[in-house]
């Protein structure tokens, strides 16, 4: 994983199933993710993961921003920032926590994308 641009502008269709686009709703954040996402999506399906949503402002932002593209909200989680300071796995600290269920919601609908068609 890179952040920035460059990696996703390295892609060639085809060579990728879907481009992953991580963000925080910052100005500088959204600006970045919808460069990220414009230019992705002449590659490979887009999600939009928006990272560390504190309150609906941040979120109706990044669907201002991003609103065409699969927008997936992960909401500010203690347990995340816990579980990254003890060098442990966020499922193993907490399994429940609303941020590790979004995660987990994440990952499911990213393992979609390896069933056969």
């Amino acid at each position: 994983m890179e952040a920035g641009l460059g990696t996703v502008s390295r892609i060639q269709p085809g060579q990728i199933d879907v481009v992953v686009v991580v963000a925080e709703p910052s100005a500088k954040g959204i600006d970045v993710a919808r460069r990220a996402a414009q230019t992705g999506a002449s590659r490979a399906r887009v999600i939009v993961v928006a990272n560390r949503v504190r309150e609906p402002a941040d979120l109706e932002a990044m669907q201002a921003a991003l609103g065409e593209h699969e927008l997936i909200p992960v909401p500010e989680e203690p347990v995340i920032a816990r579980a990254d300071r003890d060098g442990l796995a966020p499922i193993d600290v907490d399994p429940h926590a609303p941020g590790v269920q979004a995660l987990i919601g994440l990952a499911d609908r990213l393992a979609g994308y390896l069933d056969p068609v």
